[in-house]
């Protein structure tokens, strides 16, 4: 018998609603696959965005905030603080960033913005 062992997907940066035109080098100097995430796709799993073996599947369609995010899977930490000094350097602002966790992956990608866009409003509102 032999054994299947899945083949991970490269290193991906999940864009949803960003316009910011540095991000395509800042993506390519750190070997991180850019993919624009499209309004037919928010209902989709964060994992099966990515690619991820196993990802359960989303439905397909979702609503999403209008705020720009970016969603990292596949960097080590020394690697994702390289990305993100690059992206200041290269004064790409996204106000929304998160990882893909063991916990997000299976979340609809909706379903993050609107966890994300409703962290970021409670940090907004404790700095008042």
């Amino acid at each position: 018998m032999k054994a299947h062992i899945a083949t991970l997907p490269p290193p991906t940066a999940l864009a949803w609603n960003v316009t910011a035109p540095g991000l395509e080098t800042v993506c390519a100097a750190a070997g991180v696959r850019l993919r624009t995430v499209e309004p037919g796709e928010l209902g989709r799993t964060v994992g099966e965005l990515c690619g991820l073996p196993g990802a359960p599947k989303g439905r397909g369609e979702g609503a999403a905030e209008d705020v720009p995010a970016l969603v990292l899977w596949g960097l080590d930490r020394k690697a994702l603080d390289g990305f993100l000094d690059r992206l200041c350097q290269a004064q790409v602002s996204i106000p929304l960033k998160a990882v893909v966790t063991d916990t997000n992956r299976s979340w609809t990608f909706d379903s993050l913005l609107k966890e994300l866009a409703a962290e970021r409003r409670e940090v907004e509102q404790r700095q008042k």
